[in-house]
């Protein structure tokens, strides 16, 4: 049932992203909801988990969306990778802690992004994409990041999805 219920809200979230939230741009900027539920799901379920979660809604969006097949399955793995090793470190009951991973998190999809674009010969500015992209996204996802996660939060401790917090 874990399965099921996780893939349908990444499949409900990305139908949300792609059609809903169209509407909802900021200075022309999405807010990452697939990236906010990859770190949540991160800090909740750990490393391994949240990097299968990661590559499943990256591959999601690879698919429907991408330019370069497999890059952000690729980002959103290594991000649920690394914020799930930090699982038992970190309290889960804190307002803040979801808000601080998806901020730092936004950053750092953004810079690995960049990256890959610099080895596919992709030419961007990295400063206007800072300043224009990266700073707003951060925000926006910062700021929807604590009502995504009190749902997520809620969502794990029914009966049939489970999973240990402290």
């Amino acid at each position: 049932m874990r399965i099921f219920a996780v893939s349908m809200i990444l499949i409900t979230n990305f139908l949300l992203q792609s059609t809903l939230l169209q509407h909802f741009r900021v200075f022309g900027i999405l807010p990452n909801t697939a990236l906010i539920l990859v770190v949540h799901f991160s800090i909740l379920w750990g490393k391994n988990r949240g990097a299968l979660i990661g590559f499943f809604a990256g591959l999601l969006q690879d698919i429907f969306l991408g330019n370069v097949f497999g890059v952000n399955a690729l980002i959103y793995m290594l991000l649920g990778y690394n914020i799930g090793m930090l699982e038992k470190a970190i309290f889960k009951d804190n307002p803040l802690t979801p808000v601080l991973f998806t901020v730092l998190s936004t950053a750092i999809y953004h810079l690995f992004l960049f990256s890959l674009m610099y080895i596919y010969q992709i030419r961007t500015d990295f400063l206007p994409l800072l300043r224009n992209v990266i700073l707003i996204e951060a925000v926006y996802n910062g700021l929807l990041s604590p009502f995504i996660y009190k749902r997520l939060y809620e969502f794990i401790k029914l009966p049939y999805i489970k999973v240990k917090t402290r």
